[in-house]
């Protein structure tokens, strides 16, 4: 089976809307699962001549001035391999790719006036069912956990073969089977004074990915696949309510 990794670096603020942000780098691997090693490699810059965020700069290293010298423009030279790779591969692979990855790569194909292939995702933040000591999904605390070094973290390529080594050390077919299981948004309802229970079952203070700025104001949330429910509401001390159902994560 081949699996298509990718992770994308972004150049606007934090929780910026999706059409105030732009990608600035692109990796993707091409990993063939039979042999447990990756086939091709396809990393780029793009300088879309925008200002890139503080913040953004400061969390991959990408800076305007080596988007100037090394970056390339964001056209159709760019869009054709990646969409010759997306044609190769059986399954998309990214790391949170349902709420930042897939998103922000369909909006660079729209502005491009393409159309992003169809092909399955699968991702390793939420379809993966690691241990119970593995207390974060972060994927540098990922790789640690697993023992693998990664040098250049928070750089697109580096950290795409960094996912698809942890995601080897699980059961692929499980993996696929979690995909295609909807999504539950669900809610830890806990009072103030008690709200490091939610956090110590995983629940986040108003966005449970990271980039949806306060998508449920107030609340402490988590997103969990819909066979999961019964178990985590047995594992919490507190009232678990259903706030949202999602789609499976290979659905569009």
């Amino acid at each position: 089976m081949l699996l298509l990794g990718i992770d994308l670096e972004s150049g606007g603020d934090f929780n910026a809307p999706l059409e105030q942000n732009f990608i600035t780098e692109i990796g993707m691997v091409l990993w063939d699962t039979e042999f447990s090693q990756p086939v091709e490699i396809y990393s780029t810059l793009l300088n879309h001549e925008c200002a890139l965020s503080p913040e953004a700069q400061e969390y991959t290293g990408i800076t305007e001035a080596l988007l100037k010298r090394h970056g390339v423009s964001p056209d159709i030279r760019v869009i054709n391999p990646i969409k010759a790779l997306m044609s190769k591969a059986d399954f998309i692979v990214a790391h949170n790719g349902r709420v930042f990855d897939r998103p922000l790569l369909e909006a660079f194909f729209t502005r491009s006036g393409h159309k992003m292939p169809a092909t399955e995702w699968l991702d390793t933040l939420h379809d993966i069912d690691y241990p119970r000591n593995c207390v974060s999904k972060n994927l540098t605390y990922l790789a640690a956990f697993h023992g693998i070094l990664n040098c250049f973290q928070h750089r697109a390529v580096t950290d795409v073969l960094t996912m698809l080594t942890v995601m080897m050390r699980y059961n692929l077919d499980e993996i696929i089977a979690n995909a295609h299981q909807p999504r539950l948004v669900i809610k830890a309802e806990v009072s103030y004074d008690d709200r490091e229970k939610a956090k110590n079952k995983r629940f986040s203070w108003e966005t449970p990915s990271g980039k949806d700025s306060a998508k449920y104001p107030k609340s402490w949330v988590r997103i969990v696949r819909e066979d999961q429910l019964e178990a985590i509401k047995l594992e919490c001390d507190f009232p678990v309510a259903i706030l949202e159902r999602l789609k499976a994560a290979t659905e569009s």
